[in-house]
């Protein structure tokens, strides 16, 4: 009989917490905020909204509207990963339909003169959405060892290469913020505002990891290893203030500049974990051991700075903008977190790593709208844009750009329709500590956005 004592010793560690460098830039990574029309041009949006998603934008593009808006605004995710593992490709596909993006009002309040615009937003700019998968036959050594005692005397005996691997890794959920703003008009040419954003958000993320011997190496008893099974679950869920400061000004009746500015920020992290190994041996025994934890820590994360330029000319208008984020500015809290203890040595290593390994960087996004005109009284709005989102790892190559492009069609006179593709693609590498050898993943993403506003 095998006796297992505590046989899973480092696997536990070296996964089961979320408090490092990775996961706390992880949390706002994917940031792409909302609305189907400023989207459409590639989020150039700074000097250019004039419709409530200025919320997130840049909130003194509010003084822009001139009717009151209701909106609703839905997302359609196609998503495609093929993993690629010693030699074998694995095609990941995901969709989703009809999921939720945000929804909302403004509204000009009447004055003697100038702009005052108020506007309240439940919307979602991060989608926590991604699957990958793959298998195969491994040669290489990934050190997994089990301590088993027989006959009172504990022996290390490792189930580590020449096996079959397949890893499993699904994750869903978003952040959202529910945001007050407005916008007031200072001058016939200037503008400001204010966004107060309360945010929230949920990721649930599952790893799963198998490891067989299928050709039945390892049969000698004690070490008759069959196979190994371990499950990993990790439910975070975040919480926090934001608050957005802009500034608009014409220049002159074709063009515009505006600047956005989000102040620096904590997210308080709550963590559930969970975890279940089993290993199980060529006669059918097995030994089967479940974890769970709980983590509760905050991050604070960067001031975020948003310039843009529009130019418009007759029915054509052309959009850039710029994001600067300073990455390493990202750090853990430490200020509850006490002196004496392991979890403050732990983390200030990782404020270390984010400090050293995570770098600024310039998003650059660009776009243009046309205004076609079917008749005097009907005509639809072409849009397109895209961008540039480098990786804030220092050490990564791995920048993504993105394309977009989308058509604004009025109904009647007080609704508006505005629809948005974005899409994607992009090469990453990964390993971890079950599967050192690594594997390649080539992610194709598409984004439907469909915004429904009606004029009042």
């Amino acid at each position: 009989m095998h006796r297992m004592t505590h046989y899973l010793f480092w696997l536990i560690l070296a996964n089961l917490s979320g408090q490092t460098a990775s996961e706390a830039i992880h949390l706002l990574k994917n940031e792409m905020g909302f609305g189907a029309r400023a989207l459409s041009m590639g989020g150039a949006a700074v000097a250019s909204s004039n419709d409530p998603a200025s919320m997130y934008w840049n909130p003194a593009a509010l003084t822009g509207m001139t009717h009151g808006n209701f909106y609703m605004e839905g997302n359609n995710l196609f998503y495609m990963n093929k993993t690629t593992y010693v030699g074998q490709t694995t095609d990941n596909p995901l969709q989703k339909y009809g999921t939720f993006n945000g929804f909302g009002m403004a509204y000009p309040i009447p004055t003697v003169r100038g702009s005052l615009v108020l506007a309240l937003g439940y919307n979602k700019i991060v989608h926590y959405v991604g699957i990958m998968s793959f298998s195969g036959f491994s040669l290489k050594d990934n050190e997994l060892a089990f301590p088993i005692t027989v006959d009172g005397k504990e022996k290390e005996h490792k189930f580590s290469e020449k096996v079959e691997r397949s890893e499993r890794v699904i994750s869903n959920g978003g952040l959202q913020q529910l945001t007050f703003s407005f916008g007031v008009a200072l001058s016939p040419t200037t503008s400001g505002g204010l966004s107060i954003s309360r945010i929230t958000g949920r990721e649930d993320y599952e790893f799963k990891f198998g490891q067989e011997d299928i050709q039945n190496r390892y049969t000698q008893f004690p070490a008759d290893f069959h196979e190994y099974q371990l499950v990993q679950s990790l439910i975070t869920q975040t919480s926090g203030w934001q608050i957005r400061g802009g500034f608009k000004q014409a220049i002159n009746e074709w063009v515009h500049m505006g600047m956005a500015l989000s102040l620096p920020f904590t997210l308080r992290v709550e963590e559930q974990h969970g975890t279940d190994e089993n290993l199980i041996f060529d006669n059918g025994e097995n030994a089967a051991e479940n974890v769970i934890g709980y983590y509760d820590y905050k991050v604070k994360m960067p001031l975020v700075a948003d310039v843009g330029l529009s130019l418009t000319v007759s029915k054509l208008a052309i959009h850039a903008s710029l994001r600067f984020k300073d990455w390493g500015a990202t750090q853990f809290d430490l200020k509850d977190v006490d002196r004496a203890s392991e979890d403050y040595e732990y983390l200030s290593e990782e404020n270390s790593q984010l400090k050293f390994q995570y770098r600024p960087v310039v998003q650059l996004r660009a776009g243009m709208e046309y205004l076609l005109e079917i008749n005097k009284q009907f005509g639809i709005t072409l849009r397109s844009g895209g961008g540039v989102i480098p990786s804030p790892d220092g050490d990564s190559k791995v920048d993504q750009n993105f394309f977009a492009f989308g058509v604004g069609v009025p109904l009647y006179d007080a609704i508006l329709i505005d629809a948005t593709y974005m899409g994607a693609q992009w090469e990453k590498k990964s390993s971890d500590g079950y599967t050192p050898s690594g594997a390649t993943e080539a992610v194709n993403t598409g984004r439907l956005l469909i915004n429904v506003s009606y004029l009042f």
